[in-house]
């Protein structure tokens, strides 16, 4: 691989890192505008057949996404902080305009019956995520204060939920994250580094070790989806993601967040604003990946 190859790779991956960060952005809706896609999806369930051909074709990749974590951890923590409502009109926008993105997948497609109720199932389903963290009263903030032995085993399955939104486009992890209650807290992990590195090394470490299972399952897994259950399974995805928005704003963390802080009015009108740019920056993305799918097929012919 050339020198300006794996520069290429590394920014993709910047990228890449910097949408798994923010919940609303699916990095694999980022990996497929910036063409590397294909490349993830075939390596990553390839590692174990050609361990050392994939992992460098990964490598660049990889660097890239960890300079992205590294590099915005510290920001989108103060801004959760200090703006949690306005961030999330950001991710919501987002999320909204990535819908037609996913469903442009289908836009030929025969659409059944059976196809709008899985919309609607989906749909529920993503909005249930939501509720049952807020009624079921998923304090997760207990775990992590201080942490406790329990984390170590709720952070596997947690990290390997995550991973989907690495592999699956549409989905983003970190919105999972935000839903279920362990985003923030995640994020303020490296407040207790100092009092206890050993322990947020060992949650982060279990925390890669189900990103990594996951990434495995879901690769091999939406290879066997897209290849017999097409429709199906983009109209899940796309019933997931509009529930979801529901569920950014009705969960545990945001029901605490109303009630101590409240919505004062700059927050509101700025919420506003990112909500427009996130929908119209997202939106435009989705342009500029058909754009760019239409000019490879004419020069493949």
């Amino acid at each position: 691989m050339k020198i300006k190859d794996i520069i290429f790779d590394a920014i993709k991956g910047f990228f890449i890192g910097t949408a798994l960060l923010i919940p609303g952005v699916s990095a694999a809706t980022i990996a497929l505008v910036t063409k590397v896609y294909d490349k993830l999806i075939t390596n990553i369930s390839s590692l174990l057949k050609n361990f050392w051909p994939s992992l460098k074709a990964l490598l660049a990749i990889g660097v890239g996404v960890l300079i992205a974590i590294v590099s915005m951890w510290i920001p989108l923590k103060l801004a959760t902080e200090h703006i949690l409502f306005a961030i999330v009109c950001l991710f919501a926008g987002s999320m909204i305009g990535s819908v037609p993105d996913v469903a442009n997948n289908i836009k030929d497609e025969p659409i059944k019956k059976r196809h709008y109720l899985y919309l609607l199932l989906a749909i529920l389903a993503g909005m249930s995520l939501g509720i049952m963290s807020y009624h079921l009263d998923v304090n997760v903030s207990s775990l992590f204060n201080p942490i406790s032995w329990q984390l170590y085993l709720v952070i596997i399955p947690i990290g390997f939920l995550a991973s989907a939104g690495v592999v699956v486009p549409g989905i983003s992890g970190s919105m999972l994250l935000l839903v279920l209650g362990f985003y923030t807290n995640i994020l303020r992990l490296v407040d207790s580094i100092k009092d206890q590195p050993g322990q947020v090394i060992g949650v982060l470490a279990c925390m890669a070790v189900g990103v990594i299972i996951g990434m495995f399952f879901f690769s091999k897994l939406m290879k066997q989806l897209f290849k017999k259950y097409k429709i199906a399974t983009y109209v899940w995805i796309i019933g997931l993601v509009i529930g979801s928005i529901f569920s950014l704003f009705y969960n545990h963390d945001m029901m605490a967040y109303y009630q101590t802080h409240g919505i004062v009015w700059w927050e509101g009108l700025l919420g506003t604003i990112l909500l427009i740019g996130g929908f119209v920056g997202s939106y435009y993305l989705v342009i500029y990946q058909r754009k760019h799918k239409n000019e490879t097929g004419q020069v493949s012919k």
